[in-house]
């Protein structure tokens, strides 16, 4: 994607620099294509998570309604030791925007008040809330790393809004009334896209991915039982290095599996 975006530009003076990329933490599957980017581009990688209950920011208290993206545990999987920053956005954004993104009057707004093009519209109705929080957490990123018009953030769409309208139904009656107004739109806007915080965030220093790596001790051997010295050779980039040899039996399984469960 990166690749054929920069090639549209090619005529351009500058060229255009992965800068980073940002995936919420989930189980860890996502954001490994951090490494293979950081690899080839230096890109920098952003973990995201939750504001309400973030674990990497904060050792994990509470709960939240970004649906799909983990809570409360560091999956096995992350290669933490490779993180350079992580993000937190907040629930009440993810919340609020997609039901901007899926009211007539919201997208109103957005097309009248802050001439958003029609394509972007039509995209912007099709984010879950995990999908929104990816793209905030791309936007904070810009602010943090202080970018430019020739550095790209790339993130994921990973879910879509037509799994949630209940949940949407459930925010606009628990604080817009039982509907969704252009002055609603307007108050959202401002909250929420005209001024993305960045406070919620970290640098990454060597003591910092210590200390979140650490914290997957307890899950992981005290409750799961692995062995401590699989658990300390995640440290290590040449472990995870080494694993890229069972990518091609890996991605043989998941072909089998995604064939078994459409079959049935």
């Amino acid at each position: 994607m990166f690749e054929a975006v920069a090639a549209s530009r090619s005529g351009e003076r500058h060229g255009l620099r992965l800068a980073a990329f940002a995936s919420a933490t989930g189980s860890a599957g996502t954001i490994a294509a951090g490494d293979r980017l950081k690899e080839a581009y230096g890109t920098k990688i952003v973990a995201v998570e939750a504001l309400e209950c973030a674990t990497l920011l904060e050792n994990g208290y509470g709960e939240h309604n970004i649906q799909g993206i983990g809570d409360k545990h560091v999956p096995l999987i992350h290669n933490v030791m490779n993180t350079d920053l992580v993000v937190a956005v907040s629930d009440r954004a993810t919340d609020h925007l997609q039901l901007m993104f899926n009211s007539a009057d919201g997208l109103g707004y957005l097309a009248d008040r802050r001439l958003v093009p029609q394509p972007v519209l039509a995209t912007l109705r099709h984010f879950g809330l995990s999908a929104i929080c990816n793209v905030l957490a791309a936007i904070t990123t810009a602010k943090l790393l202080a970018l430019g018009p020739d550095d790209a953030v790339i993130t994921v769409a990973t879910d879509g809004a037509a799994m949630y309208p209940s949940e949407r139904d459930k925010v606009a009656a628990r604080d817009f009334g039982g509907g969704f107004t252009n002055l609603d739109a307007a108050a959202v806007w401002g909250e929420h896209l005209a001024s993305v915080p960045t406070g919620n965030s970290l640098e990454c220093t060597e003591r910092e991915r210590n200390r979140i790596f650490n914290l997957g001790y307890y899950t992981w051997v005290e409750q799961q039982g692995t062995p401590i010295e699989l658990f300390d050779a995640r440290r290590s980039q040449s472990f995870w290095i080494e694993l890229r040899r069972f990518l091609g039996v890996w991605n043989e399984m998941i072909a089998e599996f995604n064939d078994r469960v459409a079959a049935a």
